[in-house]
């Protein structure tokens, strides 16, 4: 062997080590282009075609993460004599130089889409992806009006790109994180206080010896507990959702969930135990892997012993609700900060690069439903209906029933006159509504409910069908009307939604200046409650009081509150208690 070929092979070999970094930190394109530089290098060099190979049958990451990605073309022939004089000084093997060239063409000509992909793509393939995502943003900006689907295909892989380290800031599928110093003396109390927190399996630590960690112990905190197991007929909104998942370890209590909102309410009921004042030992958001981008779909728990019909009907169930009535609300950075509902909006006012994006958003979701690993799970969901409720063009307009308003959109839902559709084609837009969350739609359909009450009513929780009226009678200043519809739908729910509704009560008759009738509800809410509902319910309802303006009407409760959470170890809602109590004092004449 030659010293240029040993050299050649020993450089080939470090780049397949380097690819392998890579894909390890969420680049899967320089991966790529890494692997392809070893191979000009060597072109039988084994470890890198297996490795090519490997990244080609990952079938657990999206299509638009493992496919192969080609240089654009000119499209003519001046735009090919630009580009020749540019390139010509860069080769195949040197990307960097050809990032370099097609760069100065973006800084010559910036309407050339083609030199914006193709230097986006030379970027992506030597793992620098924030810069890369940029470029794909011009591409978006000067296609979409003209040529769709190339403004899509861009920012599908910009989509990809932006989970990749080194474009951590750009990531919008996280896994957030909060650590807080914890002391064992309350780790009874917090079982206690919170049964819905359950046990699960240890993790395994490969690196040791004795692979399970016998100084951690992990939990699932859910928002609720499992239905009764002898219900014939459970929604999959009734589920016990992962509010998120808890690490004790010596000193510390970590919260984890790949939804923020979830992990904030499980920070909030954990602050009652501990308190506001205990600062977080960290804070963090961290991408999550590619093969775990829908994560935040699967914190449902189903439960056991249950049929495979029903488990099946639950996770159908559960993706329909997650994109169309939670997914569509929450921003994105991908969508210029918008959420899907809201770049749905601008993109039907005419936003040809926010449309380009959203049906490139909406793609890649599509791609991880399809994967091998997740047929089972989304059970054939087809996001043609994702498409239908933000107002975009399906790709199979056969897979949704024109007739089904479970997944309509927001115009087409505001078109409907409520006493003109049959009593299903009713509840479904109700719940679409609600899903929506737009109660201008949502108040007349739940009105039509109430006047017809049929059979498909059951499937509507009591709060929800009373909250969009609730909410309009207060924004228009009518309380006895807010109070009305409260007491016509609280007989329709169940025990826990009747105990919505009757705080509900309360916080109505507060701030319709009635302090003395809303403490009466608050009373009775705490008949028959554990001790430590009751000193919950006591700061809530003394918190009411005193936001409006009826601070003398919740000393009672303060001070109930005070005494009840002391000896149960409810520190977080003794201290905000005497903190109310003591301003109260001092503001006393």
């Amino acid at each position: 062997m030659t010293a240029t070929t040993q050299n050649a092979n020993e450089a080939a070999v470090a780049l397949v080590h380097e690819g392998w970094n890579h894909l390890m930190s969420q680049r899967p394109l320089a991966a790529w282009g890494t692997w392809q530089r070893a191979l000009r290098l060597v072109p039988e060099l084994a470890a890198a075609k297996k490795a090519l190979a490997t990244l080609e049958s990952a079938h657990e990451l999206p299509l638009a993460a493992r496919k192969v990605y080609r240089f654009r073309q000119p499209r003519n022939q001046e735009q090919r004599q630009r580009w020749d004089a540019h390139l010509q000084a860069a080769t195949s093997d040197d990307l960097e130089a050809a990032a370099a060239a097609f760069g100065a063409l973006n800084n010559e000509f910036p309407e050339d889409a083609e030199a914006w992909y193709n230097h986006g793509l030379t970027l992506a393939w030597i793992g620098r992806d924030r810069e890369a995502v940029t470029c794909l943003d011009h591409v978006v900006a000067i296609e979409s009006d003209h040529d769709v689907e190339g403004a899509v295909e861009a920012w599908t892989l910009a989509e990809v790109l932006r989970q990749g380290g080194g474009a951590e800031i750009l990531a919008d599928d996280l896994r957030y994180a909060c650590s807080l110093p914890w002391s064992a003396d309350d780790t009874d109390a917090l079982f206690a206080l919170f049964p819905e927190i359950r046990r699960i399996p240890t993790p395994l630590d490969p690196a040791r010896l004795d692979p399970k960690i016998t100084d951690l112990e992990v939990f699932e905190w859910l928002d609720r507990p499992f239905p009764a197991a002898d219900r014939e007929h459970v929604a999959a909104s009734e589920l016990p959702r992962v509010l998120a998942t808890v690490y004790l370890a010596p000193g510390t209590l970590r919260l984890s969930s790949p939804r923020v909102d979830s992990l904030e309410q499980a920070e909030e009921k954990l602050r009652l135990l501990i308190g506001d004042d205990v600062e977080p030992a960290e804070r963090a958001a961290a991408p999550l892997p590619l093969p775990f981008l829908d994560a935040a779909v699967w914190t449902v728990r189903l439960p056991e012993g249950r049929d495979r019909a029903d488990a099946d009907r639950w996770t159908r169930e559960v993706v329909e609700a997650y994109y169309e009535d939670r997914w569509i609300h929450r921003p994105r950075q991908s969508l210029d900060g918008l959420s899907p509902l809201a770049a749905s909006l601008d993109a039907r006012a005419g936003d040809d690069p926010i449309r380009a994006k959203l049906i490139a958003v909406i793609r890649l979701r599509e791609q991880l439903g399809a994967r091998a690993s997740s047929v089972a799970l989304y059970q054939g969901y087809p996001f043609d209906r994702l498409r239908r409720r933000l107002g975009l063009d399906p790709i199979d307009p056969a897979s949704v029933d024109s007739t089904d308003l479970s997944c309509a959109g927001a115009t087409e839902l505001k078109a409907l006159i409520p006493a003109d559709i049959d009593d299903h084609q009713l509840v479904e837009a109700f719940l679409s509504a609600v899903g929506l969350r737009d109660d201008s739609v949502a108040a007349p359909l739940a009105e039509e409910l109430l006047r017809r009450r049929p059979e498909g009513l059951r499937r509507v929780a009591a709060d929800e069908l009373c909250a969009c009226l609730v909410r309009r009678a207060m924004q228009s200043q009518r309380p006895e009307t807010a109070l009305d519809w409260i007491d016509q739908i609280r007989p329709l729910g169940q025990p826990g939604q009747q105990r919505t509704l009757d705080v509900w009560r309360a916080e109505v008759l507060a701030r319709a200046d009635r302090p003395d009738e809303a403490s009466r509800v608050y009373r009775d809410l705490t008949a028959g409650s554990t001790a430590g509902d009751r000193a919950r319910l006591a700061l809530d309802a003394a918190e009411t009081l005193i936001d409006n303006d009826h601070a003398e009407a919740a000393h009672d409760f303060l001070r109930e509150a005070i005494q009840l959470a002391g000896p149960i170890g409810l520190r977080g809602v003794g201290r905000r208690a005497e903190r109310h109590l003591l301003h109260a004092t001092r503001r006393s004449p």
